[in-house]
């Protein structure tokens, strides 16, 4: 997961994986259409289309509907002129496009890209993207509930999961979706980052992961066995990447709350397990559950943010096996040939470890006292065995060894 995180910050990576997207986009959902009641095309889109027709054979179809093929055409043309291929039409873009095609747009702006309406919604401010069918975006300040987006945002993961079902059609040219990215981010809160560290990271990760478990819904339904294959990887950006730096209003700021879905024809390798493997795989995973229902016991009092607690609980229980097996390894080699260790300390270090991981701040730190006070507790309970069998014993008896005459 960490990798596929650092290929996705790579910019190149990224727009590599939005070029694929687009391409099932293109041969799948053809182009975006306008919501019912809505013109039946901009405008300045249909100009752009006949002025990219002009100076190359695109074959866009000049309905006025910014369609994927338009976005592609766009960038296209721009990396031929020179540009950063962006997708927006700029004022440099413009001008070229005018000079090129000799045709004029309907009306001249001084905005520094164009904005058109999409899918039937307009876009919030000069400065927020031109809307894709493949983000949702507007979600409420602190939530990732689907259900605080505009609705024809909400209507987008319908065309994205019609995508994945169709790719598996069958048809000519169209090559199947393997692999389904989900990309979390949120607008910039210094104020809630300063006071809940590390909650915006938390806040991305939740709304990609509450897309996935609604597109994954839409497609399951469907019970083709074929999907059951599809691979499905959450990635959240916190606020490292807004659609919009430096947002000033709100609408610009529900611009950068956003969910972008990226569609996959070649899905990352899944690791393969052998039979032992596999054995070894679900030992460890018994036994990190195990450990993190006990942390988390601990650690759930200890911190008031709910995704703080849940993070230490996972690195204790994910630092409590290794912690283990060294300190297995080395009571062996200070008693060769005596049977396992482990046997009186571990049911000790379990208790002593939910006490610890709600006090201690540092995982390492919980568990080195967890492991102390189930030291203590091993020799504590043999001395007070000792003490109850003189108690129930007859006496006089011999004086034991270790007593002292006390005057």
């Amino acid at each position: 997961m960490r990798q596929l995180e650092q290929e996705l910050e790579d910019e190149g990576r990224f727009d590599r994986l939005l070029q694929e997207e687009e391409d099932i986009e293109s041969r799948v959902l053809g182009c975006v259409l306008p919501a019912p009641g809505e013109s039946a095309g901009n405008p300045k889109v249909r100009w752009l289309q006949k002025a990219l027709n002009r100076v190359s054979s695109f074959g866009i179809a000049e309905n006025g509907i910014l369609s994927v093929p338009t976005r592609r055409a766009l960038r296209k043309f721009q990396g031929e002129q020179g540009f950063r291929p962006t997708g927006k039409l700029g004022a440099k873009t413009r001008a070229r496009l005018v000079k090129l095609s000799g045709i004029r747009p309907p009306s001249t702006t001084t905005e520094s890209e164009m904005e058109v309406p999409v899918n039937g919604s307009k876009v919030p401010t000069g400065r927020c993207p031109i809307d894709q069918p493949s983000v949702i975006r507007g979600f409420s300040k602190y939530s990732d509930d689907l259900r605080t987006t505009p609705p024809n945002q909400q209507a987008k993961l319908a065309a994205l999961a019609t995508a994945i079902i169709s790719s598996y059609s069958g048809a000519p040219n169209v090559a199947p979706v393997t692999q389904v990215v989900v990309v979390g981010h949120t607008d910039d809160d210094q104020a809630r980052e300063r006071s809940d560290p590390g909650f915006l990271q938390y806040l991305s990760e939740k709304r990609a992961d509450s897309i996935l478990e609604n597109l994954a819904c839409k497609i399951q339904a469907v019970n083709q066995p074929k999907l059951n294959a599809l691979r499905w990887s959450v990635v959240g950006r916190g606020a490292r990447k807004p659609a919009v730096p430096g947002a000033r209003t709100d609408a610009e700021r529900q611009c950068n709350r956003r969910v972008e879905v990226l569609l996959l024809r070649t899905a990352q390798p899944s690791p393969r397990l052998d039979e032992h493997q596999h054995l070894e795989f679900a030992a460890d995973h018994g036994a990190f559950l195990d450990y993190y229902h006990i942390a988390l016991q601990g650690t759930s009092g200890q911190f008031t943010a709910p995704h703080a607690a849940e993070k230490q609980a996972r690195e204790i229980a994910d630092k409590v096996i290794p912690f283990l097996l060294k300190r297995m390894q080395t009571k062996r080699a200070s008693t060769p040939g005596c049977p396992d260790p482990q046997g009186v300390f571990l049911p000790y270090f379990k208790d002593a470890l939910q006490g610890t991981a709600s006090k201690f701040a540092s995982a390492d730190e919980a568990i080195q006292k967890a492991a102390e006070a189930a030291d203590a507790t091993a020799f504590g309970t043999l001395l007070e065995l000792r003490k109850l069998e003189w108690k129930h014993a007859s006496l006089p008896q011999p004086m034991s060894p270790d007593c002292e005459i006390v005057r």
